[in-house]
């Protein structure tokens, strides 16, 4: 174990609750009689050759050290600094050494000047408040503190007195070699001419209201800034804290995108602050810079807008300010740059609402699998192949793009399944089997055309679906169908059945049923069942004939499913089609009860084999006799 420096100090304070390391330096160092940069050598906070107390210390302090010198434990070392809170605050965790590929900057981690309540600092009336001053709270450096729910007033920026700053004041403590200031004046050097930042400091008591008619924040502002501050508590879920203010970052960059569409949802007196705050932004007109306001009073107005509309069910209204800012092409988004960046920790709510906006219809990667856009509701099998014909109509058939319809079903499909497995499109196409040469699969020229005016519409309509098929109760297992009919065929046994029961033809011309109208009539039935479309239907009839033959029966495969499908069939179709969907009607309930029946004996086999230590007996593979082996055509002779 390395030795500690130095001796324990004669006289120690404890630690204000919610403290930080500057003000714990400021009030020690006064009861001391000490400069704060000497009482930080002391105690081992920085090197004996270093004249300065950087931010930095709320993130690197040597805790067991400090807690040896200062007489604390390290629990109460630790808990003076930002450390505590990386789980929860994502800015520390990224600009904390060793954590990953390093940031030299994040706007959403320190204020660019100090921020306080002079009540707080005035103290608590205690004796040793009375002599010290109360305390610097570290939440003060996070831009999500904008106002004092205990005092119910704004906190102050800097000091009342003007001093000459031209950047972001990177100092955790102003002039620490002054040992004559009390904990709550301020330490900025006095503007005079020819001294710059070395002249004396300046001494402004802090730990006083500045005006008793200056605006007080809402009740609407209280309550965001009090939610914001208990995600930073021990009794919130670390991950549910850090997706909140994640969110957080993402929804101000969408409102500052969409001004003036959110101006409503500001309260008044921060109106104009927001306002310029994003002029200074460059508005829509540029790239949002990802930065928080640096006045109090304008963060509270934005932040309190951006959980108002996070508080929002379903988060629509969030989504159309995000559509409103983003005229052109998802990569040209002001705000979405924020989003990409950060959606890993966004909460799954905010990522499947947004997602579909920031989508484009171009391949991300080498068929490589990412994080699926939405979890825990449908899964991919509950997808069928050809969207629903009851789904396409009442969420994408709105739009008006009837031409392409068939287009626009399948890559729907394709599109459910990515959301749902984080595949490529080429998988998620290979998964519904309707991607037979492999490859990356695309829609049509015609549909990409219309896509890149309607690509928000059409993302809409798609996000709802999604949260309808999130709420189903008892989806259809789609890919279970098509795994046991990938062999199927009607029987000649039972296409026999099928064409005694049609009604007589009247005339000369008879139909010819054939091998290849069975052909045909299989693809039909397997459509219907598995939601798919006859073209990639199995043909095993078709497959066993010669070439010549499979050349005049693809050239009649349109024909025979036009007269089948027609709304208007002849009698023969027509009476053909309702045997064919009785048929498909047997085989879904047969293939749907076995898999109720496996999960049944899944549940009740389980507990079982584990009391017995009995190995898991294999499942036997669809294809196998014995699971729907009598629905298969029985293998031909010779």
């Amino acid at each position: 174990m390395a030795e500690l420096p130095g001796r324990p100090l004669a006289r120690s304070l404890d630690p204000l609750p919610g403290e930080s390391i500057g003000g714990y330096l400021l009030r020690l160092a006064h009861r001391l009689r000490l400069s704060p940069i000497r009482l930080a050598r002391l105690t081992g906070c920085i090197r004996p050759s270093t004249t300065q107390l950087g931010r930095r210390l709320l993130l690197d302090l040597d805790t067991r050290a400090f807690a040896h010198t200062a007489r604390l434990s390290e629990e109460e070392a630790a808990a003076l600094t930002l450390v505590p809170w990386s789980d929860r605050y994502p800015p520390i965790a990224r600009l904390r050494p060793g954590s990953g590929p390093q940031v030299s900057r994040d706007d959403w981690l320190f204020n660019d000047a100090p921020r306080y309540c002079p009540r707080c600092l005035a103290g608590d009336g205690t004796a040793i408040q009375q002599q010290h001053g109360g305390p610097w709270q570290k939440a003060w450096h996070l831009p999500v503190a904008f106002a004092c729910p205990v005092h119910q007033v704004f906190l102050q920026e800097d000091c009342p007195r003007s001093h000459w700053i031209n950047r972001a004041v990177t100092l955790l403590v102003g002039q620490p070699a002054d040992a004559t200031l009390h904990p709550a004046q301020c330490r900025h050097p006095v503007q005079r001419a020819g001294q710059g930042r070395k002249g004396p400091s300046c001494g402004t008591q802090l730990d006083q209201l500045r005006s008793t008619s200056s605006a007080r924040p809402s009740m609407n502002v209280l309550r965001a800034q009090q939610r914001l501050l208990d995600f930073l508590e021990p009794h919130q879920a670390a991950a549910g804290a850090a997706s909140g203010f994640t969110d957080l970052r993402v929804v101000t960059a969408v409102l500052c995108a969409s001004c003036p569409l959110g101006r409503d949802h500001i309260e008044p007196d921060s109106q104009d602050l927001v306002g310029k705050h994003i002029r200074a932004l460059g508005g829509g007109t540029r790239p949002v810079r990802d930065r928080p306001p640096r006045d109090p009073v304008a963060a509270a107005g934005l932040l309190t807008a951006a959980v108002r509309l996070l508080d929002e069910p379903d988060l629509h209204e969030l989504v159309d300010h995000a559509r409103a800012a983003r005229p052109g092409s998802a990569s040209r988004a002001p705000w979405v740059h924020v989003f990409e960046r950060h959606q890993s920790s966004c909460s799954d709510g905010l990522r499947q609402a947004m997602a579909p906006l920031t989508r484009t219809y171009r391949r991300t990667g080498p068929r490589g699998a990412r994080i699926p856009e939405r979890q825990g509701g449908y899964r991919p099998e509950h997808i069928p192949a050809f969207l629903e014909e009851r789904w396409y109509q009442e969420h994408l058939a709105p739009l008006q793009i009837n031409a392409e319809a068939k287009s626009v079903r399948r890559l729907a499909a394709v599109l459910l399944v990515q959301q749902a497995s984080g595949r490529a499109q080429g998988d998620a196409a290979d998964f519904l089997g309707i991607n037979p040469a492999g490859g990356q699969f695309v829609a049509t020229s015609t549909l990409l055309r219309w896509l890149r005016d309607g690509q928000d519409a059409f993302n809409a309509a798609l996000h709802d679906l999604a949260e309808e098929l999130d709420r189903a109760t008892d989806p259809t297992n789609y890919q279970r169908r098509r795994d046991e009919l990938r062999d199927w065929s009607l029987s000649s046994e039972t296409w026999n059945e099928i064409i005694t029961k049609l009604p007589p033809v009247p005339g000369p011309v008879r139909p010819k049923l054939d091998d290849r109208l069975r052909q045909e009539a299989s693809a039909f039935v397997w459509a219907y069942v598995t939601g798919g479309e006859p073209l990639y239907a199995p043909r095993h009839i078709e497959a066993e004939q010669p070439a010549d033959t499979r050349q005049a029966w693809r050239q009649r495969r349109a024909n025979t499913w036009f007269h089948l499908s027609r709304p208007d069939a002849l009698n023969h179709y027509a009476a053909l089609r309702k045997l064919l969907l009785q048929q498909g009607d047997l085989l879904a309930e047969k293939i749907d009860a076995q898999a109720l029946l496996d999960q049944v004996e899944i549940r009740v086999l389980q507990p079982c084999l584990q009391e017995f230590h009995v190995p898991d007996v294999p499942k036997p593979p669809p294809s196998a006799p014995g699971v729907i082996g009598h629905l298969r055509e029985p293998p031909r002779e010779g």
